[in-house]
């Protein structure tokens, strides 16, 4: 459990954690009515870029107090947050932390940190999320810009990423590989002192667009294959979902597989259906690819006599957001028929095909 508190003083937002345990918990997949369609993974990875270009700067600050570190011209930044007992937060790879909402340029926000990196090993994550925009549309998309900042407790100078980015709703705006691991928990970087870390961010505009554009950027397309063989299917939770994240060029995907169907589908197709869908997770270096167009395939081997089922599509997907798939992808009678050849051997084959055709801006 997390006890945390909400200052407001001088007009600074603060925010404390006390973490005394933190474990890491299965993805949520909220689905939305269109058969085809699911609505994304617990967040988390999209990129930050400036110009399409990670920007790092450390800059002093006007003044600060070393003791417990008070940052003394606090009004700079829109939300101050501390995380403290920082060894005690969870080493699992899907570790991630969220912040409560702040008002700031007159919407609500978060700021999300992956203390053990997002998808990329060795890092921490660092992000904000445009949490609630309330006076706007749900799909409208917004131009911001925005600062992140670690602070030196050591010297009171800040590492900051500043970015600007064209983002919805519960988007993540960052950098996947803010800072090394290393180099953070290093006492003498001043990063992490006394167990404990202060993060910040500056919105600097915020600014609504009227008409939604997309622009198409075509890539080489190169076809990539993942296979994912699923052993002692028996034994797993077939109320849960499973999934299986892989790369594919320079692309980070995730198979999300239901053994009896989306638990957020309807009476119909919950507990009748095999659920499949295909999630992108962003490009695995931080460059401008947070959306895509792509072809591809989704499978499940006939191990028996060759009669795969399969799907095959072309979608333009966002990062860590809305990917495609079927609830209906196949029914479980058909799926569970030994003469089909879905399950042999208490095993079961999934097979994803894919390959990007756009970058999409």
């Amino acid at each position: 459990m997390w006890f945390s508190k909400l200052l407001s003083r001088r007009g600074r937002k603060e925010q404390n954690f006390y973490p005394t345990s933190l474990s890491a918990s299965a993805s949520p997949y909220p689905y939305g009515e269109n058969p085809k369609m699911f609505g994304g993974f617990e967040p988390s990875s999209s990129v930050f870029q400036s110009n399409g270009y990670p920007v790092s700067k450390k800059e002093k600050l006007p003044g600060y107090v070393s003791d417990d570190f008070n940052v003394k011209d606090s009004s700079a930044y829109d939300f101050l947050w501390t995380i403290k007992s920082f060894s005690k937060l969870s080493a699992s790879s899907e570790s991630k932390l969220l912040t409560g909402r702040f008002d700031a340029k007159g919407f609500l926000w978060k700021m999300v940190f992956y203390p053990n990196g997002n998808i990329v090993n060795g890092q921490i994550s660092l992000y904000l999320m445009l949490s609630k925009a309330a006076s706007h549309p749900t799909e409208t998309v917004f131009k911001i810009s925005y600062e992140l900042f670690l602070f030196d407790q050591n010297t009171g100078t800040t590492l900051s990423h500043k970015g600007e980015n064209f983002a919805q709703v519960e988007d993540e705006l960052g950098l996947r590989s803010f800072l090394d691991l290393k180099t953070f928990k290093d006492s003498e970087k001043g990063y992490l002192v006394n167990d404990s870390c202060v993060l910040g961010v500056k919105i600097l505009h915020v600014v609504p667009i009227q008409t939604p554009t997309e622009c198409l950027h075509p890539v080489e397309k190169v076809n990539h294959e993942y296979t994912w063989k699923i052993e002692n299917f028996s034994k797993l939770d077939k109320k849960a979902v499973h999934e299986k994240k892989f790369t594919a060029g320079d692309y980070l995907w995730c198979i999300a597989f239901y053994p009896e169907g989306d638990s957020k589908s309807d009476a119909k197709v919950k507990g009748n259906n095999v659920s499949l869908y295909l999630a992108y997770f962003g490009p695995i270096t931080d460059t401008s690819a947070r959306k895509v167009s792509a072809e591809f395939t989704l499978c499940i081997i006939d191990q028996i006599g060759g009669n795969h089922k399969k799907k095959t599509y072309t979608e333009v997907f966002k990062s860590c957001h809305p990917g495609w798939g079927r609830k209906d992808f196949i029914l479980l009678e058909d799926f569970h028929d030994p003469e089909r050849g879905f399950i042999v051997n208490d095993t079961c084959i999934i097979e994803a095909k894919v390959a990007v055709i756009a970058l999409v801006k």
